[in-house]
Formats: C-alpha cells, structure tokens, sequence
C-alpha cells in the first residue's frame, strides 16, 4: 500500500476534484490519496464526490483522506 499528499487549498470547484480523481487514477485498490482542501464547498463536495465514486473516506477538519476501491 503507497499514500500520496496532494495540496489542493485555493483550487476552485470543481478542478479541485479533477486533480484528486487524476491523481486516484494513478493509485493501485487500497491506496491512499491524503488531500488538503479549503473550507466550505470543496471540503462538502469533495469527500462526497470520492463517496459517490465508491471511495472510503474519512474527514478530520480540513484534510481529507482517500482510500482507492477498484
């Protein structure tokens, strides 16, 4: 299992999930992609993206943490 940090703060909706889908496209199942967000919209929209694309997330303040499903 391999993890990678992305700084994602002052990225805007929605390029900022952009960048975090790319970057989990590089990652094997199981991985983990560690994003760091600004408050507001991209830390309600982006956690729920990765949801919806069938991710485990987990969210404590304002980073969020990805764990790539197949």
């Amino acid at each position: 299992m391999s993890s990678q940090t992305l700084d994602l703060t002052g990225v805007t909706c929605p390029l900022n999930w952009v960048k975090a889908k790319l970057a989990l496209e590089g990652l094997a199942p199981g991985d983990e992609l560690t994003l760091m967000l600004d408050s507001g919209e991209p830390i309600d929209s982006v956690p729920r993206s990765a949801r919806e694309d069938g991710h485990d997330v987990t969210v404590s303040g304002t980073t969020v943490t990805i764990v790539k499903r197949a």
